[in-house]
């Protein structure tokens, strides 16, 4: 067995869903999509994260070579039902900061201890992840976001990208989108209107963002939430729980015995 093939098997083992490995070369498109953006991205771009070195591993760390990416699907964990549809899985989860005597932040310290084992040594901190899934085919169609919901079928992964020193055996690229063609799905979901095409969002209207990105004191971002962000928020919220308890009656009614 390869070096690249027992890290693969032993993040596998380790629970999470996918494993691919890609070089450590720059990513300049990411680059050019960032400048492109800067208006609506300024706080992230200029914030303590610092993306645009993070598109290039190298300035992070010079002796990096490869890119190890992990990615978990916190989907198929089971949740409480009473939850369901209040607290986002991802949370409940604790797939974001997850503490250390938690399983996904054990899983995080076993494979970081595995690399080490092996001679590999890694960056400080993680590089940009989900730019990464894209040069490597085990991300496939879940480069883009962190969920994929079409046509009934969800794919929910966290994506994690650790640089390593040493070259391995990298996977083959895949830069496609295997979205449906012409589907509006996410768009037509979103209550803020925050999707403005596909691949494209404005975080000042998205409800994540706002709920938690601007309550922080980041500097050049107003905490003040904009009253039809408000109103669309409340809509939305309304008929989410309006939908759920619709379905919960529905569930009821199912169960029932049948009439004689």
């Amino acid at each position: 067995m390869s070096l690249s093939e027992d890290i693969k098997d032993f993040a596998l083992d380790l629970g999470y869903s996918k494993v691919g490995i890609t070089t450590a070369n720059p990513f300049p498109e990411y680059v050019a999509e960032l400048k492109s953006r800067y208006q609506m991205y300024s706080w992230f771009i200029e914030g303590p994260r610092q993306l645009m070195k993070g598109a290039d591993p190298r300035s992070l760390m010079p002796e990096a070579k490869s890119i190890v990416v992990l990615a978990h699907d916190y989907y198929k964990t089971s949740f409480p039902e009473e939850l369901l549809g209040r607290i986002g899985r991802l949370y409940q989860a604790r797939a974001y900061i997850a503490p250390p005597h938690r399983l996904n932040g054990a899983r995080r310290q076993l494979m970081k201890e595995f690399l080490e084992k092996k001679r590999l040594q890694g960056a400080g901190r993680p590089v940009h992840s989900r730019t990464i899934v894209r040069r490597q085919s085990r991300g496939g169609n879940l480069w883009t976001k962190h969920f994929r919901l079409c046509r009934g079928k969800r794919i929910v992964h966290c994506h994690r990208a650790l640089p390593r020193d040493k070259e391995l055996e990298y996977d083959n690229p895949t830069m496609e989108v295997k979205c449906p063609p012409k589907c509006t799905a996410c768009i037509d979901a979103c209550p803020t209107a925050a999707i403005l095409e596909p691949l494209k969002m404005n975080p000042f209207r998205c409800i994540a963002f706002n709920t938690f990105t601007t309550q922080d004191g980041r500097p050049g971002i107003s905490s003040n939430i904009p009253p039809e962000i408000r109103r669309r928020w409340e809509d939305g919220f309304t008929a989410a729980i309006s939908a759920r308890k619709h379905a919960e009656e529905s569930k009821k009614i199912e169960s029932l015995p049948a009439a004689r």
